[in-house]
């Protein structure tokens, strides 16, 4: 018998042929994306309402409105948009910090128990321009296909010594347009309305305070150049140039590192969906604006087995 053990990227494959027979048996490790996008509720932001995030003319207004174009906008999987003035590549924004987007899975997500990579979130993110966001995996424990009600368990990553759990933001338009922000730690700030002149409020979303999970500020200024760079973490987290779970604009992560509330560990058999939500809370000058999380393509990684 003859085994061949092959790594590519994000996918194992396994062939096996017997001595007495023709056939062969491969086993794959392939890529499947999520089914549905449950609900998109991004916090306030400079491409939200903007057409060169692909956004219509008219205003959404709706929840569900909100979904169907993220939905649209994901199924682009990165690839440009058309026309000249745009400037983005097929990704939904999630604004500022505690902007979120939650999708399911058409069937659970087995916990490889990290042997392997289970979920992957594609961004696009290169070096010197991350703009991290939390991943959350919930289980539909009632089986009625809704994450309402379930708990969350945050993906754990290399910054987990330096979050600020029971984190809450509120947003509020000022006139000028600009979004002031206030924290539940004293702090407070501004995303600033400059470059992007339509509103940055996601008219779908009632009220705008988030609750989360803070990361460390990434940005650091360089006074001789004037470029901001928006350092990347080591890994476990969505659009963040990472060396470790990085595979190509991919970032991949393990079910086995989720944890609860306060931290610590969760083993979980597998989970049914995932939620991306922006984690820094910080700015960038010269334009750049808020540190916003954005998406291009979520899914999992499904073990396959073919006889050929």
């Amino acid at each position: 018998m003859k085994k061949i053990s092959l790594k590519h990227g994000a996918w194992l494959l396994i062939a096996t042929t017997a001595c007495n027979s023709s056939e062969t048996i491969t086993t794959v490790r392939e890529e499947f994306p999520t089914s549905k996008v449950l609900e998109y509720t991004p916090a306030p932001g400079q491409f939200i309402n903007s057409t060169l995030a692909g956004f219509p003319q008219e205003p959404i207004t709706t929840p569900e409105a909100a979904a169907a174009y993220a939905s649209a906008r994901l199924t682009r999987g990165g690839e440009p948009d058309s026309g000249t003035e745009t400037v983005t590549y097929g990704f939904v924004s999630l604004g500022g910090w505690g902007g979120y987007i939650i999708l399911g899975f058409d069937e659970p997500v087995p916990n490889s128990g990290g042997a392997e990579y289970d979920l992957y979130v594609t961004g696009n993110s290169f070096n010197g321009s991350s703009e991290p966001g939390i991943v959350s995996v919930a289980q539909d424990t009632n089986g009625d296909g809704s994450p309402a009600g379930e708990t969350w368990y945050e993906l754990k990553g290399s910054e987990e010594a330096r979050v600020t759990r029971g984190y809450e933001v509120t947003y509020t338009t000022q006139e000028d347009g600009s979004v002031a922000w206030t924290d539940n730690r004293g702090g407070s700030g501004t995303i600033e309305r400059t470059i992007h002149t339509q509103s940055y409020i996601p008219a779908w979303v009632g009220e705008l305070t988030y609750t989360g999970t803070r990361l460390p500020d990434n940005v650091v200024p360089d006074e001789q150049t004037g470029i901001y760079d928006m350092q990347s973490f080591a890994w476990g987290y969505a659009d963040n140039s990472s060396t470790i779970d990085g595979a190509g604009s991919k970032n991949r992560f393990r079910i086995a590192n989720a944890v609860d509330g306060e931290g610590n560990p969760v083993d979980l058999r597998q989970i049914d969906f995932i939620r991306i939500q922006t984690g820094v809370n910080c700015t960038a000058g010269n334009g750049v604006g808020e540190i916003s999380t954005e998406v291009c393509g979520v899914g999992c990684y499904r073990t396959v087995t073919r006889t050929e």
